[in-house]
Parts: C-alpha cells; sequence; structure tokens
C-alpha cells in the first residue's frame, strides 16, 4: 500500500485547538464510476480554505478565520462570513470547503471570485462545506468520513453564504452527469471510511472532471419573484435541489 492511503497515523490526543493546518487532497481520476464504498459530492473547483471558528465560551461566538493553502487568513476581506461563528452549533470548529462566487445560474464565477479574494467589490462569497476536522476541542482526524460528515450535518446551520455540500452514496455516474449538464467543475469521490491525512494527497479521495457540457442543456437561470436572475449565493442552494441526491446514511 502506498504511504499516502496508509490508515494508521500518529495522532496526539492531547493536541491543543488547532492554529494552521494543511488540507487533505484528492488524486485526480479520469472517469466516473459507481461505489458503496464512496460518498460522491459536486465540487465547484473554487478557492480551498480551511474555516477556524473560536474557541469560545459558548457556542455560536468567537472567531472566524479563512485560511488558505498559504495560510493566509481570508476572512478581513468577505465581511459575508465574518458571521459564521452563529451557524456553527460548537465552541470552536475546523470545516473544509471552498470558496465560490456563483452567477445566476449558479455556475461559477472564477473572475468574480478573483475578484473578491483581491480585496474587489462584488458579488457574494459562499463557503461550501464538505468535511469538518476539530470540534469542541476533539481531532476527528482518524474518525471514518461518514461519521465526520454526520457530525457536519448537525453542527453546521446551513445559510446563503454557508453551505454543507451534500453526498450521495454509491451512485458516481449520476451524479457526474448531473453536475455536468448543469455546468459543475466536477465530483469528489471519498471512501465511506477514510480518515483525514493533513498535508497528504491521497486515493482514498478522487477528484473527476465534469464533462464538457457541449450539446447538453445549459443550466436554466434562478428567477426571482420579478422575474430576474436571482443574485447571491442562493442559486447554489437551488442547483442542489437539482442534482440527484437522497439523504445520505448517517455513519454506523
Amino acid at each position: 500500500m502506498a504511504a499516502d492511503e496508509q490508515l494508521s497515523f500518529r495522532l496526539d490526543p492531547a493536541l491543543p485547538a488547532p492554529g494552521v493546518i494543511a488540507p487533505m487532497w484528492p488524486v485526480p481520476r479520469p472517469d466516473a464510476f459507481d461505489s458503496p464504498d464512496h460518498l460522491f459530492e459536486p465540487t465547484w473547483g473554487g478557492h480551498r480554505v480551511l474555516a477556524f471558528v473560536g474557541p469560545a465560551e459558548r457556542a455560536g461566538t468567537g472567531d472566524v478565520r479563512i485560511v488558505d493553502p498559504t495560510g493566509l487568513d481570508l476572512a478581513p476581506r468577505l465581511p459575508e462570513l465574518q458571521g459564521l461563528a452563529v451557524r456553527v452549533n460548537a465552541r470552536s470548529a475546523v470545516l473544509d470547503g471552498e470558496l465560490v462566487v456563483v452567477d445566476g445560474a449558479g455556475r461559477a464565477d472564477d473572475d468574480g471570485l478573483r475578484a473578491r479574494l483581491n480585496g474587489h467589490a462584488g458579488r457574494p462569497v459562499a463557503l461550501l462545506v464538505f468535511d469538518i476536522l476539530h470540534l469542541d476541542g476533539v481531532w476527528l482526524l482518524r474518525t471514518p468520513l461518514e461519521k465526520r460528515r454526520a457530525a457536519l450535518r448537525r453542527v453546521l446551520r446551513p445559510g446563503d453564504e454557508v453551505v454543507v455540500v451534500p453526498a450521495i452514496a454509491g451512485e458516481g455516474r449520476a451524479l457526474h452527469d448531473a453536475v455536468s449538464a448543469q455546468g459543475i467543475a466536477g465530483v469528489l469521490a471519498r471512501r465511506r471510511t477514510s480518515p483525514y491525512l493533513p498535508g497528504v494527497r491521497s486515493r482514498l479521495w478522487r477528484s473527476i472532471a465534469a464533462t464538457e457540457p457541449g450539446s447538453l442543456p445549459a443550466p436554466d437561470a434562478v428567477l426571482g419573484e420579478d422575474g430576474e436572475p436571482v443574485s447571491g449565493t442562493g442559486p447554489v442552494l437551488a442547483l442542489f435541489r437539482r442534482l440527484p441526491f437522497e439523504d445520505e446514511p448517517d455513519g454506523p
């Protein structure tokens, strides 16, 4: 077994609340696949970050840092995410996800995101969260992915500015077809039993790029009551509702 796929690694159970930790990365794969051993999630190909919330005296309070893989804290540039602690039912947490800016049809606006990350005005940034690494002083790195996702759904109250990325169990090809048709970047396939390996690129996680839409229908614009395209991050939520998700099982 390759070193990046080993499931046994040392963690200090007395490790204090984290400051900076490197994200885990997927290994690209050229083709979509089905597997009962995997959870499949859409990915927008946004800017990868870890969000650090707290520690605080009580849940829903505390400072927020949004740190990219270079160690840069982007939170001061993103006022719409400074209230993230209110959506986290914990005194402290570390969340893994990606930042995106979307247009009225829910497609990633890379230029808009780049402008916001450089401190310019523009559409709101959304944080799409797909993992939790630390909760109320306890590391979850050795906890299987399925249980981490169950904890994430319990802890994070979603809204327009922060969304728990849904997953579909087993049906990777169906999700890949759907995201390709909707103009989303691709699919992340992760083993249900996967631990979190900080800083490691592992085959326990696979990324599959979407197929170029070509003749596939373009995604419909999301319209408001006035008939105009919706601005903000709401289209992300609307687009999730058009993908073939079912309720994923909680971990055993």
